[in-house]
């Protein structure tokens, strides 16, 4: 069975932990803002949380898809 190229990489590893956790900070903050500016009450704090969950679920569905094709190879 053959391992995916970036978990057999420290660095890759490393590099892409690094990316989702600012695509988080940015799609968190681009929700975020978006609310306050709506005038939600609260809506920095609860923007800020789905945007991010947003982001991490969809980076998880696509790389699930992408460690599965090399698993069904």
């Amino acid at each position: 069975m053959e391992r995916n190229p970036v978990e057999n990489n420290l660095v890759t590893r490393f590099l892409l932990g690094l990316a989702v956790v600012f695509g988080m900070v940015l799609g968190g903050g681009a929700v975020g803002w978006s609310l306050s500016t709506a005038g939600l009450p609260f809506g920095v704090w609860i923007g800020t949380a789905v945007g991010a969950l947003a982001v991490f679920i969809a980076f998880a569905v696509w790389y699930g898809r992408y460690d599965a094709s090399f698993s069904a190879a």
